[in-house]
């Protein structure tokens, strides 16, 4: 599979991982320059950038600005050119906090927009399970479900496990379980979840 990360403007500490691509989103670019990472491709608007960053990532990568009056966001047209390059597997990071105007719309593409899409940061990691089974290894401390639609989940390895469970969207009982054991085992035997992994930040 082909992977790739796309540092947005709120990443920090952004992880290097072997094997993965960057793609910069807007101010994101200009953070993976501050870490030196590679770039493959810089996309955004670049409202938040000075003239001197812009200068700098020209000379590091190529840049796709975009006009600041426009339907799509940052993200989401970094997303289309990310799929459109050929990979099949796309992280969004640093797309969460900061404006919530701005993490509900990446919330949107990965809730709605069927893509092969997981958001993080340095605290959670968010992706939608389709019907099928899951091995989730114990990188964080909590783990939680949401229905996007009716669904039913199977949970073992989990202080709190759940044996083909319904889970409808209004649900929230899933939340804040712990894997105890090195790993989980998860089966979304019908339905679309959203599953959240995630530390405490002061953890």
């Amino acid at each position: 599979m082909a992977k790739v990360m796309l540092v947005a403007g709120l990443a920090k500490h952004i992880p290097i991982i072997e094997g993965m691509d960057y793609i910069g989103v807007d101010y994101g670019a200009v953070c993976c320059l501050h870490q030196k990472l590679p770039l493959v491709l810089a996309v955004g608007d670049f409202d938040s950038t000075t003239k001197e960053e812009l200068d700098a990532l020209k000379k590091n990568c190529k840049v796709h600005q975009l006009p600041i009056q426009k339907n799509e966001t940052d993200s989401e047209e970094a997303i289309r050119c990310a799929i459109e390059l050929g990979y099949d597997e796309i992280i969004l990071y640093g797309g969460l906090g900061g404006r919530l105007d701005h993490e509900l719309a990446n919330l949107h593409l990965l809730l709605y927009r069927d893509l092969p899409l997981t958001l993080m940061n340095e605290h959670n990691v968010m992706k939608v399970l389709l019907p099928g089974s899951y091995t989730i290894q114990k990188q964080y401390r909590y783990l939680s479900f949401f229905a996007i639609e009716e669904s039913v989940i199977s949970e073992s390895g989990v202080a709190y496990p759940l044996c083909e469970k319904h889970l409808r969207p209004r649900d929230i009982f899933a939340v804040s379980n712990e894997i105890s054991q090195q790993e989980a085992e998860i089966i979304v035997h019908e339905g679309k979840v959203l599953m959240i992994q995630s530390d405490d930040e002061n953890a």
